[in-house]
């Protein structure tokens, strides 16, 4: 079963009825689907989520296969915003300010121009060394910044427990604007990869319990094992991450319900 399979009109417009009477909570929870955060098809000028709605008109298309779930959707969202246009829907995408995860079209600017800073040179070592450590001492965070949240959380990821401080970085819960936000609650102490998925919208902390929260389309994988548990916190109280910042970016990354 593929969503690349669904090709009649008909069957989303089922779908999109089925959302519109059961409730957008009761159809991702029916279907096992997340909020979209950047597409969305639009029908009668409402907004409904684009996978969950494919993965439905799948059931209704086939119903001897029935409809697909998130683990059956190997390209990501953009092929299936394509997928509803090429049926002849609309695609609306919200803009930045209304959810933080980063797009896949910001991800390849960003590669291209790191590409286009120039090629390899196999003959200047050193040169290449020192932006080498440059990168690393970037991606860490600055020194006092980390140093802080070091010692906060005692040299272990505040998810993961990793205590291998080389990948341990300083990740700001709010984004940085200025040495004002370099307070350590307003940071936690992430593993490299755990830090990546923060900044990209995939993962955030629940505020009120602070529970870890893995967007949908990744609890699936080995990263599904971190959903709902417990944020490791600093002993000390001044030291905790600041709820309202943790509620500010929760609702940013488009994983609050």
């Amino acid at each position: 079963m593929a969503f690349a399979d669904v090709n009649d009109p008909a069957a989303v417009l089922e779908a999109v009825r089925e959302f519109d009477g059961i409730g957008r909570d009761a159809f991702l929870k029916k279907y096992g689907f997340g909020k979209a955060r950047d597409y969305f098809l639009v029908v009668d000028g409402r907004r409904y989520d684009s996978k969950a709605i494919i993965g439905a008109a799948h059931g209704y298309q086939f119903p001897e296969l029935g409809p697909l779930t998130p683990r059956d959707f190997v390209g990501g969202e953009k092929t299936v915003e394509r997928k509803l246009e090429t049926m002849g829907f609309r695609i609306e995408r919200l803009g930045g300010q209304r959810h933080h995860k980063i797009s896949s079209d910001e991800v390849q600017d960003a590669q291209d121009a790191a590409q286009a800073e120039g090629a390899f040179d196999p003959h200047n070592v050193e040169d290449a060394r020192r932006k080498t450590l440059a990168a690393i001492v970037r991606r860490q965070g600055q020194p006092a910044f980390r140093g802080n949240l070091l010692r906060a959380y005692g040299n272990r990821c505040a998810i993961s427990g990793c205590d291998v401080t080389e990948v341990l970085e300083a990740a700001h819960i709010v984004a940085y604007q200025g040495p004002e936000t370099n307070h350590v609650s307003n940071g936690l102490l992430l593993r490299t990869d755990l830090h990546t998925l923060f900044d990209l919208g995939l993962l955030a902390i629940e505020p009120s319990a602070a529970i870890v929260v893995i967007a949908a389309e990744l609890r699936s994988t080995e990263y599904g094992e971190l959903h709902g548990k417990k944020l490791r916190l600093p002993s000390i109280l001044n030291d905790r991450p600041s709820k309202d910042a943790l509620a500010l970016q929760y609702e940013r990354s488009g994983l609050a319900p």
